[in-house]
This record gives C-alpha cells, sequence and structure tokens, in this order.
C-alpha cells in the first residue's frame, strides 16, 4: 500500500499542482544515478535529481494477475556527451555494466506557487530489476522486471545428474569470488578475440571462466572465456574495441561442475551437489 504524508495530502486537496517523474538507477557495482524529466534540478530526501541527465520515458505500468509479472517498459535518449562512470550510456548497456541495476520510478507533487518544494515527498510507483535492453546509436529500450520475476524460476530446483547443480560463486557453492580473482595487464598481440597475458595457473583454469576489462573502451565489459591457453585466453565474443598492451583486467576461474573439478580445483568438495555416480541416459536400460 502507498503512503501519502500530510504534506502531499494537501497539496492533492488544492485545486492545482504540478507532478514530475522520479528516477533512479543503481548498478550493481552500487554507482547510483538520480534523474527527472521536471525542468529544474529537485533535492529530494536528501538527494539531487538531475534535469539535465538522459531524456527518460516510459509507457504505462502492466499490471498483471494471476503468475505473471508486473513490468514496465523505460525509453532512455542520450547525446554521446552523457555517461555513466566515463562510458557512453549507450556502450555501459552494451557492456554490461547495467546488467542487473534497479531501477524505481517515483512520482513527486509540487505547488504552483513553490515549484522546487519537494518537502510533500515522493511516492514509489514501481521498482525492479533492468532486463531484455534493446540498443540503437543513442537510444536504450529497456524493460523493468518487478522483484516478482525472481520467484519465476524452472521447479524442481534440485535435479538428478552427474553435474554438479550450483552455480559457481553463488550461495550454495560458497566459494568467495575474492579469492580466486587474478588481476594481470594485457600484453601486446592481443586482438578482439584473444587476450594474451600473463598467468601462473595451468593451462585451462580459467576455460568457461569470466575476463573482466577495467579500462580503455571495453571498461566494464565482461567476456566469458572459451578457452585457456598457455598465455591466451579466447574469447566466446569479441571486444568492441582492440584491447591495448598494459590495460588492466581481472580473471576468474571456470568450473565445468565435475567432482573431479570441484576437489581438486578448489577443494569444495563438501559442497558439490552433483551425484556423479548416477547412469547418464545413453547407457541405463
Amino acid at each position: 500500500m502507498r503512503t501519502a504524508s500530510p504534506q502531499l495530502i494537501t497539496l492533492l486537496n488544492e485545486d492545482q499542482f504540478l507532478m514530475a517523474d522520479l528516477y533512479t538507477i543503481t548498478t550493481v557495482q552500487g554507482d547510483v544515478y538520480r534523474y527527472t524529466n521536471y525542468d529544474f534540478d529537485l533535492m529530494v530526501g536528501g538527494h539531487q535529481f538531475s534535469s539535465n541527465g538522459p531524456i527518460i520515458s516510459r509507457e504505462g505500468i502492466s499490471l498483471s494477475l494471476g503468475v505473471e509479472v508486473d513490468n514496465l517498459s523505460v525509453t532512455i535518449e542520450v547525446t554521446n556527451e552523457q555517461t555513466f562512470e566515463g562510458i557512453r550510456v549507450v556502450q555501459a548497456f552494451h557492456n554490461g555494466q547495467m546488467d542487473g541495476a534497479r531501477f524505481k520510478l517515483e512520482r513527486i507533487f509540487l505547488s504552483p506557487s513553490r515549484p522546487t518544494d519537494t518537502s510533500a515527498g515522493a511516492v514509489i510507483l514501481f521498482e525492479g530489476r533492468l532486463i531484455e535492453p534493446e540498443l540503437d546509436r543513442n537510444r536504450v529500450e529497456v524493460s523493468v522486471a518487478s522483484d516478482l520475476d525472481d520467484l519465476a524460476v524452472q521447479m524442481p530446483r534440485n535435479l538428478y545428474q552427474p553435474s554438479c547443480n550450483n552455480t559457481l560463486f553463488d550461495s550454495a557453492c560458497a566459494l568467495r569470488r575474492e579469492d580466486y580473482v587474478v588481476n594481470t595487464v594485457i600484453e601486446s598481440g592481443s586482438t578482439t578475440a584473444r587476450i594474451l597475458c600473463s598467468l601462473s595457473q595451468p593451462q585451462g583454469w580459467f576455460t568457461q571462466g569470466v575476463i573482466e576489462f577495467l579500462d580503455g573502451g571495453n571498461a566494464g565489459l565482461k567476456r566469458t572465456v572459451r578457452l585457456h591457453e598457455s598465455g591466451a585466453l579466447l574469447l566466446t565474443l569479441p571486444l568492441l574495441e582492440a584491447p591495448q598492451s598494459g590495460q588492466r583486467i581481472r580473471v576468474y576461474p571456470g568450473c565445468d561442475k565435475r567432482l573431479e573439478t570441484c576437489q581438486n580445483r578448489f577443494d569444495n568438495f563438501s559442497r558439490f551437489r552433483g551425484a556423479p555416480f548416477i547412469p547418464v541416459p545413453e547407457t541405463s536400460v
């Protein structure tokens, strides 16, 4: 249930009032961006909402009965000069920096005689995660899925299969990503699909792992490692820009979900959630 402050109730009972939308985008890295479609910057709850940022428009909120998930469609129009952490907005979406970001839509009401007085407070209209962005040169169309979307999971969650049901570094796996990350730099001769770098781990250690780029035009971009060769990482998808020697990267190991890998590479046998000794369908008769 949405609640309204006494000041807001008084304002709504007047003959005229102004309305504005407030948009808050919070990335998984903790970066927060606040914008409004109002003509002036607004200070709400100690936070400034900029009127000079990207032009954000939205369609009506789609509310559903039953098991359907509520959603909101949002369009973000930007200029080349508008950036998220120094990277063009459209490229930030393409690089994956906005994956899993939270989006909150609020409505604020103001008096025509006090057009910047926000003491009446704001009402939350919708909140959820950004999903399925569609990108154009200076335009992003993205959906906001309600938190109820987290309930739309396949059941049963646990299957009897030789490979592990966990995902590396999730809560069930319980390994800490920070304990296995390797920081290194790109070496000369790298291409958009093959990254040369110095790694002390044996060949194959980072196969099916993740590489994260920290500098240059690829900053914030993550790619899955298709194959870890000696001194080289082959990517599943090519980069947007050619990497430069000396740029920093983070590399995380991969897991093929086999018992041997869990035990020998990660020493995490106690949390292995597979059934390696059951017959596979081809052999069970």
